[in-house]
């Protein structure tokens, strides 16, 4: 007897061993995942390990029996393996992101479930053979999550650790199911320390499956990694394609903005070109007329100082006829000064301007025309309407809205035809209204009015608003219009009052 109790005690310590030797393994692989991934400071490396200590703590906690109470066996060691092995669920799960609450939840509440078991059955005095039988079982189901896990993952990591991880789902649930299997049989062992084929199978299960997971974490870890630093650098990659892009289309844009104003610049002139072709037998009778004057006062001045009756007289009637002659020769000056500056090659230079004086000066211009259509203005300019633009660019908006009224109130007949211009200054804003008496636009051309190449006049290029409008834009402004069929139009021109224009 003394003998067998000796082989028994040997037998004991043997299977306690493999418990310590079970947990020096856990703590030798777990701490050089931890080592060796240290520089990732990664939060999934550091739960992955600290459930491999979690888990070999358990392993020395249920391999102490004798030399710590069966209670502290049953409660610590229990709580620390399930600890450890959700732990190492849990890191798995959150390789692509956060594990989802509701696994969370479901997983924690079944470790929770068990534990509650376990300790039920121990503190109720069932039998270690009870006990032990619903450890084997609830591990057997639980550990095939790691053989779903390994599934998962392969389908967005390294094939070779997502198969590792797989597999040793596989050999832990089947080795596991293999001892509950032996015990319901009752071919298996019983107490926690007695040696069998079937503790021996669930301790190679266990080294096996162990290295295999750690193994396989590693590589899928290290895997994660890899792609994302690929996915890093292609990412820069895109950004400096896209950097390099965007500064070639910067560099594109800023030329085509140059092409643009040129272009704007191009048709400015040529629409004065083709818009003052209505006006050159005005403007020529409205230059005629203080030349023929001046040549009828000079002849008088002779013929009053041939007679030379009085000296006295004839010189007054002579200075008086001087006078006369000066301001005829001084409205001639404007208007040919006035036709010099619309048709100046500029190269869009922005100036501080008067807008109320720039509407005198066209309507210098477009006067004469007017008058032999029997058109009248009412202008309400009082007040100076300042602000910064190119000027030979906005001449040419006023001169185009003015032409286009002058237009419409000539296809209309049967009313007195007018057009009134009034100015405001609003806030930081210069207001022009030019309002019509003419014929309106229709309804169905309203959407086409500022289209380019559109237009309702047959000898018209479609080209007037269109540039009237870009340039308005060009000087951060706005040019809108009300219009009704048989009653006239009203456009109304804003354009920034302050100093610099935004854009320009």
């Amino acid at each position: 007897m003394p003998c067998d109790q000796a082989k028994e005690a040997a037998l004991n310590v043997n299977v306690q061993t493999i418990f310590w030797m079970d947990a020096f393994l856990y703590l030798m692989l777990h701490a050089a995942i931890w080592y060796g991934l240290a520089r990732f400071r990664s939060p999934v490396v550091v739960l992955w390990s600290a459930s491999g200590i979690f888990s070999a703590l358990g392993l020395c906690v249920l391999g102490s029996r004798g030399w710590l109470s069966t209670d502290v066996v049953v409660v610590a060691g229990q709580f620390l393996m399930a600890a450890g092995n959700w732990g190492r669920q849990v890191a798995l799960r959150s390789l692509n992101g956060p594990a989802s609450p509701t696994w969370l939840w479901a997983s924690g509440g079944s470790n929770i479930v068990f534990l509650a078991l376990s300790y039920g059955l121990h503190f109720s005095g069932s039998p270690e053979r009870t006990i032990m039988l619903v450890f084997y079982v609830f591990y057997t189901f639980n550990c095939l999550e790691y053989f779903y896990a390994g599934k998962r993952i392969a389908l967005t990591h390294d094939p070779n650790g997502a198969n590792s991880v797989k597999w040793a789902g596989m050999i832990l649930s089947g080795t596991l199911g293999i001892k509950a299997l032996a015990m319901l049989a009752g071919v298996g062992a019983t107490d926690l320390y007695e040696t069998s084929w079937d503790q021996l199978l669930v301790f190679a299960g266990q080294f096996i499956a162990l290295v295999m997971l750690c193994v396989g974490f590693m590589q899928i870890f290290i895997d994660q990694d890899h792609r994302s630093r690929i996915a890093m650098e292609q990412q820069l990659a895109r950004e400096q394609e896209r950097a390099a892009l965007a500064l070639q289309h910067s560099e594109d844009l800023g030329v085509l903005l140059i092409e643009r104003q040129e272009i704007i610049r191009q048709l400015t002139l040529s629409n004065k070109s083709a818009g003052m072709g209505a006006l050159v037998a005005s403007i020529a009778h409205e230059l005629n007329q203080p030349l023929t004057t001046i040549v009828l006062k000079t002849e008088l001045i002779e013929s009053h100082l041939q007679r030379n009756r009085d000296p006295q007289a004839a010189l007054a009637e002579a200075h008086k006829l001087a006078d006369l002659i000066r301001d005829d020769t001084r409205h001639a000056a404007a208007i040919i000064r006035t036709l010099r500056s619309m048709f100046a090659t500029g190269k869009g230079e922005y100036a501080r301007l008067d807008l109320a004086q720039l509407v005198r000066d066209v309507l210098n211009i477009v006067g004469a025309h007017a008058k032999r259509s029997a058109i009248e203005f009412d202008v309400d300019l009082k007040v100076p309407l300042m602000l910064t633009g190119d000027p030979t660019q906005l001449q040419q908006v006023v001169l185009n809205l003015l032409n286009n009224a002058i237009d419409a109130l000539v296809e209309k007949s049967g009313h007195a035809p007018r057009i009134a211009i009034s100015g405001q200054v609003q806030s930081d804003w210069v207001e022009l209204r030019i309002a019509d008496n003419g014929c309106g636009i229709a309804e169905d051309e309203k959407a086409d009015v500022f289209a380019l190449f559109k237009t309702s006049k047959s000898k018209g290029m479609g080209v007037g608003l269109w540039l009237s409008q870009s340039i308005v834009a060009s000087h951060g402004g706005r040019l809108s219009f009300e219009s009704e069929a048989g009653q006239g139009t009203v456009f109304l021109l804003a354009l920034p009052a302050h100093e610099y224009v935004l854009g320009s």
